[in-house]
Protein backbone atom coordinates (compact mmCIF):
# COMPACT_ATOMS: atom_id res chain seq x y z
CA UNK A 1 0.00 0.00 0.00
CA UNK A 2 1.51 3.67 -1.14
CA UNK A 3 2.07 5.98 1.79
CA UNK A 4 -0.69 8.26 0.02
CA UNK A 5 -2.95 5.59 0.08
CA UNK A 6 -2.24 4.72 3.98
CA UNK A 7 -2.46 8.07 4.68
CA UNK A 8 -6.01 8.43 2.93
CA UNK A 9 -6.74 5.48 4.70
CA UNK A 10 -6.06 6.83 7.94
CA UNK A 11 -7.75 10.18 7.44
CA UNK A 12 -10.99 8.19 6.94
CA UNK A 13 -10.66 6.28 9.79
CA UNK A 14 -10.24 9.28 11.38
CA UNK A 15 -13.56 10.95 10.00
CA UNK A 16 -15.55 7.99 11.21
CA UNK A 17 -14.05 8.35 14.49
CA UNK A 18 -15.12 11.89 14.96
CA UNK A 19 -18.53 10.71 13.84
CA UNK A 20 -18.82 8.00 15.80
CA UNK A 21 -17.15 9.81 19.09
CA UNK A 22 -20.46 12.91 18.05
CA UNK A 23 -23.09 10.17 17.50
CA UNK A 24 -22.24 8.05 20.96
CA UNK A 25 -21.90 11.67 23.01
CA UNK A 26 -25.40 12.30 21.72
CA UNK A 27 -27.25 9.23 21.91
CA UNK A 28 -25.29 6.55 23.73
CA UNK A 29 -23.19 3.56 21.72
CA UNK A 30 -26.92 1.20 21.43
CA UNK A 31 -29.02 4.00 19.94
CA UNK A 32 -26.19 5.28 17.52
CA UNK A 33 -26.65 3.37 14.66
CA UNK A 34 -24.21 2.54 11.58
CA UNK A 35 -26.20 4.35 9.17
CA UNK A 36 -26.17 7.41 11.49
CA UNK A 37 -22.65 7.35 11.78
CA UNK A 38 -22.14 6.80 7.98
CA UNK A 39 -24.12 10.05 7.40
CA UNK A 40 -22.34 12.36 9.50
CA UNK A 41 -19.14 11.00 8.20
CA UNK A 42 -19.98 11.78 4.85
CA UNK A 43 -19.74 8.15 3.85
CA UNK A 44 -21.74 4.97 3.30
CA UNK A 45 -22.39 2.29 5.49
CA UNK A 46 -19.98 -0.16 3.38
CA UNK A 47 -17.62 2.18 3.08
CA UNK A 48 -17.56 1.98 6.89
CA UNK A 49 -17.17 -1.48 7.09
CA UNK A 50 -14.32 -1.73 5.00
CA UNK A 51 -12.74 0.55 7.51
CA UNK A 52 -13.88 -1.44 10.63
CA UNK A 53 -15.15 -4.32 11.07
CA UNK A 54 -18.49 -3.68 12.98
CA UNK A 55 -19.79 -0.72 16.20
CA UNK A 56 -17.52 -2.47 18.71
CA UNK A 57 -14.20 -2.10 16.70
CA UNK A 58 -15.23 1.59 16.07
CA UNK A 59 -15.68 1.89 19.89
CA UNK A 60 -12.59 0.22 21.02
CA UNK A 61 -10.57 2.39 17.92
CA UNK A 62 -11.95 5.51 19.97
CA UNK A 63 -10.18 3.99 22.86
CA UNK A 64 -6.99 3.56 21.77
CA UNK A 65 -7.06 7.06 19.55
CA UNK A 66 -7.38 8.84 22.97
CA UNK A 67 -4.90 6.12 24.87
CA UNK A 68 -2.25 7.12 21.83
CA UNK A 69 -2.98 11.30 22.26
CA UNK A 70 -2.61 10.58 26.21
CA UNK A 71 0.56 9.02 25.76
CA UNK A 72 1.73 10.92 23.51
CA UNK A 73 1.09 14.26 26.03
CA UNK A 74 3.37 12.10 28.72
CA UNK A 75 6.21 11.82 26.43
CA UNK A 76 5.93 15.71 26.02
CA UNK A 77 6.10 16.64 29.14
CA UNK A 78 9.52 14.13 29.88
CA UNK A 79 10.87 16.17 27.08
CA UNK A 80 10.49 19.85 28.89
CA UNK A 81 13.64 20.84 31.27
CA UNK A 82 11.49 20.28 34.33
CA UNK A 83 8.62 18.66 34.14
CA UNK A 84 7.11 18.90 37.62
CA UNK A 85 6.60 22.94 36.26
CA UNK A 86 5.31 21.94 33.15
CA UNK A 87 2.65 20.44 34.70
CA UNK A 88 2.04 22.77 37.13
CA UNK A 89 1.69 25.58 34.38
CA UNK A 90 -0.63 23.15 32.57
CA UNK A 91 -2.79 22.63 35.47
CA UNK A 92 -5.90 25.12 34.33
CA UNK A 93 -5.98 23.67 30.70
CA UNK A 94 -6.05 20.12 32.64
CA UNK A 95 -8.60 20.99 34.45
CA UNK A 96 -10.85 22.60 31.28
CA UNK A 97 -9.97 19.85 29.47
CA UNK A 98 -11.07 17.51 31.90
CA UNK A 99 -14.53 19.11 32.87
CA UNK A 100 -15.82 19.15 29.38
CA UNK A 101 -19.41 17.66 30.04
CA UNK A 102 -19.37 16.29 26.36
CA UNK A 103 -16.22 14.47 26.81
CA UNK A 104 -17.16 12.90 30.01
CA UNK A 105 -20.70 11.96 28.05
CA UNK A 106 -18.12 9.51 25.79
CA UNK A 107 -16.06 8.52 28.61
CA UNK A 108 -19.01 7.28 30.84
CA UNK A 109 -20.58 6.12 28.19
CA UNK A 110 -17.07 3.93 27.25
CA UNK A 111 -16.94 2.80 31.19
CA UNK A 112 -20.52 1.30 31.18
CA UNK A 113 -20.17 -0.88 27.81
CA UNK A 114 -17.18 -1.53 29.21
CA UNK A 115 -18.39 -3.63 32.37
CA UNK A 116 -20.76 -5.43 30.18
CA UNK A 117 -18.59 -6.34 27.31
CA UNK A 118 -15.80 -7.96 28.13
CA UNK A 119 -13.64 -7.47 24.52
CA UNK A 120 -14.25 -3.80 25.13
CA UNK A 121 -13.53 -4.40 29.02
CA UNK A 122 -9.85 -5.91 27.42
CA UNK A 123 -9.40 -3.06 25.12
CA UNK A 124 -9.88 -0.23 28.06
CA UNK A 125 -7.64 -1.96 30.34
CA UNK A 126 -4.96 -2.65 27.94
CA UNK A 127 -4.94 1.28 27.47
CA UNK A 128 -5.33 1.59 30.71
CA UNK A 129 -1.84 -0.58 31.52
CA UNK A 130 -0.27 1.71 28.85
CA UNK A 131 -0.94 4.79 30.38
CA UNK A 132 -0.55 3.39 33.56
CA UNK A 133 3.30 2.37 32.84
CA UNK A 134 4.09 5.73 30.85
CA UNK A 135 2.87 7.57 34.10
CA UNK A 136 4.92 5.62 36.39
CA UNK A 137 8.17 6.87 33.99
CA UNK A 138 6.71 10.44 34.13
CA UNK A 139 6.94 10.18 37.96
CA UNK A 140 10.62 8.10 38.53
CA UNK A 141 12.03 10.84 35.71
CA UNK A 142 10.42 13.61 38.17
CA UNK A 143 11.50 12.07 41.40
CA UNK A 144 15.22 11.81 39.63
CA UNK A 145 17.63 9.51 41.93
CA UNK A 146 15.10 9.56 44.61
CA UNK A 147 12.40 7.33 43.06
CA UNK A 148 14.88 4.55 44.13
CA UNK A 149 14.16 4.99 47.62
CA UNK A 150 10.48 4.33 46.87
CA UNK A 151 9.34 0.80 46.34
CA UNK A 152 7.71 0.18 43.10
CA UNK A 153 4.25 -0.55 44.36
CA UNK A 154 4.06 3.16 46.04
CA UNK A 155 5.35 4.50 42.48
CA UNK A 156 2.24 2.63 40.75
CA UNK A 157 -0.19 4.21 43.47
CA UNK A 158 0.95 7.67 43.10
CA UNK A 159 0.24 7.20 39.21
CA UNK A 160 -3.07 5.72 39.84
CA UNK A 161 -4.10 7.92 42.11
CA UNK A 162 -2.48 10.76 39.79
CA UNK A 163 -5.37 9.47 37.13
CA UNK A 164 -7.94 9.19 39.87
CA UNK A 165 -7.52 12.84 39.79
CA UNK A 166 -8.06 13.61 36.39
CA UNK A 167 -10.91 11.04 35.80
CA UNK A 168 -12.97 12.00 38.81
CA UNK A 169 -13.03 15.59 37.21
CA UNK A 170 -14.54 14.16 34.66
CA UNK A 171 -16.86 12.53 36.15
CA UNK A 172 -17.57 15.15 38.73
CA UNK A 173 -18.06 17.55 35.78
CA UNK A 174 -21.58 15.33 35.14
CA UNK A 175 -22.88 15.58 38.57
CA UNK A 176 -21.85 19.00 39.44
CA UNK A 177 -22.88 21.50 36.21
CA UNK A 178 -20.96 24.66 37.58
CA UNK A 179 -17.52 22.62 37.68
CA UNK A 180 -16.12 23.64 34.64
CA UNK A 181 -16.47 27.57 36.37
CA UNK A 182 -14.32 26.75 39.47
CA UNK A 183 -11.31 26.07 37.79
CA UNK A 184 -9.71 29.72 39.76
CA UNK A 185 -10.40 27.96 43.06
CA UNK A 186 -9.56 23.90 42.08
CA UNK A 187 -6.12 24.78 39.51
CA UNK A 188 -4.41 26.00 43.29
CA UNK A 189 -5.40 22.53 44.87
CA UNK A 190 -4.80 20.55 41.77
CA UNK A 191 -1.33 21.98 42.23
CA UNK A 192 -0.76 20.94 45.39
CA UNK A 193 -1.80 17.58 44.97
CA UNK A 194 0.37 17.53 42.19
CA UNK A 195 3.55 18.41 43.94
CA UNK A 196 2.57 15.76 46.51
CA UNK A 197 2.60 12.87 44.00
CA UNK A 198 5.51 14.23 41.83
CA UNK A 199 7.95 14.90 44.82
CA UNK A 200 9.57 12.39 47.25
Amino acid sequence: MSTVSTDRTLARRQQVLDAAASAFRRRGFHAASMAEIAKAAGMSPGHIYNLFQNKDDVIAAIVEHDCAAVVQRIIDLQREDDVLQAMLAETHSAFDDSTKVADAALTLEILAEASRNPALAAVLQRAQAQVLAKVEDLIRQTLGPRAEQLPAAEITARAMMLGALFNGLTAMSVRQPDLATMGTEIAPVMQRLLRLLLTP
